[in-house]
């Protein structure tokens, strides 16, 4: 024992220990370490960071991206807009245009047969630039008419209008509807419309009146009939033309 003994005092003489130098190295050594650590972490938070950036860096590509294709658009429907607006202007013009043409040949085609259905009372009317009528009374105009009278009026302005379009298109218009435009007339008003619209039975040989006076049932070459029964909720249809009396017999 005592020779093993001494023979590690000769090893532990031969390593020149020093404890004081030996602390020092553990101190470098467990601060080596510590600074290994620290440095790992920073290059995970650097990693992270890298990571981030270039997601950041990806979706500002694609915002800019997407930007720039909504400019894009946004260029394109500007010059749609300054097109449409321009159309809208031209069409206007020509509405305009229209209008400053077509007003003239409507206000004489609606004045003949306003005299016609007031029995030449009134014969003349004017239009002003919105198409509003006014009769016109021994060259003054009358704004203030009865019920009956305007709705006389708007039925020479209906006519004219039909009239119009059938010259225009070329060729005569075979069928012209009138819903209740009986309602507000008087007897003799009445009878001026239907005796009209035998007289311009050249020009609309077919004409559908839609009335509920069976006053008028007779003045018309065939009556149809439309009957509702409420409590059943069905329409029914009948032919109610008038038989006609043989003068003969």
């Amino acid at each position: 024992v005592e020779a093993t003994l001494a023979a590690l005092d000769e090893r532990l003489a031969a390593l020149a220990w020093d404890e004081a130098e030996f602390a020092a190295i553990d101190a470098r050594h467990a601060a080596a370490n510590a600074a290994t650590r620290q440095a790992e972490l920073d290059l995970v938070r650097a990693t992270a960071a890298v990571d981030g950036a270039e997601k950041s860096h990806a979706q500002a590509l694609a915002r800019q991206a997407e930007h720039a294709a909504r400019a894009k658009m946004a260029a394109q429907l500007a010059r749609d807009l300054d097109r449409w607006n321009e159309l809208d202007r031209a069409i206007g013009e020509l509405r305009t245009e229209l209008n400053q043409q077509l007003r003239p040949d409507l206000r004489e085609r609606a004045s003949v047969f306003l005299a016609e259905l007031t029995r030449n009372r009134y014969d003349d009317l004017e239009l002003d630039e919105d198409y509003v009528a006014t009769v016109v009374e021994d060259g003054e105009a009358k704004p203030v008419i009865s019920g009956g009278e305007e709705d006389v009026l708007y039925l020479a302005l209906r006519l004219a209008i039909s009239e119009m379009i059938a010259d225009r298109a070329g060729q005569p218009l075979s069928l012209l509807v009138l819903d209740e435009v009986f309602g507000s007339l008087d007897e003799e008003r009445r009878l001026a419309v239907v005796d009209l619209l035998r007289a311009v039975g050249d020009r609309f040989p077919q004409v559908i009146v839609i009335s509920h006076i069976d006053a008028l049932r007779d003045a018309f070459d065939r009556v149809v009939r439309v009957n509702y029964d409420v409590e059943r909720g069905v329409s029914t249809v009948h032919d109610d033309t008038p038989e006609l009396v043989d003068v003969a017999e």
